[in-house]
């Protein structure tokens, strides 16, 4: 694992922090929205920054961020309620990374 991995599981860790209190599980909506505050500010870091940044680490870290999450919420002894929920999870991970990270690179190529 390299520098990069790190900093970006800090970031994911950081902002799961600040908006882990404010979503309450309870419906479709609100993972996708608990989602989208987290992944998508990860992936327009991403996209901001220039082209050296390794593309697959960020998804690699959002998904190990994920795996971890459900992880340690299955040793809590919270169990899985919906295995089509966790799905959903886990494309939407994908689909809003890959979107911040559009976004990102657009508004890097505006200011440039």
């Amino acid at each position: 694992m390299n520098k990069t991995f790190w900093r970006y599981l800090l970031v994911l860790s950081l902002l799961y922090i600040i908006w882990g209190e404010f979503f309450v599980s309870g419906g479709v909506l609100s993972q996708l929205a608990f989602n989208f505050a987290i992944f998508y500010p990860l992936g327009f870091l991403v996209g901001y920054r220039p082209r050296f940044e390794n593309i697959r680490v960020a998804y690699i870290s959002a998904f190990s961020f994920n795996i971890l999450s459900y992880l340690i919420a299955t040793i809590s002894g919270i169990p899985i309620e919906s295995w089509a929920m966790a799905v959903l999870d886990f494309i939407s991970v994908g689909f809003f990374l890959k979107a911040g990270m559009s976004i990102g690179q657009r508004a890097q190529s505006k200011e440039g």
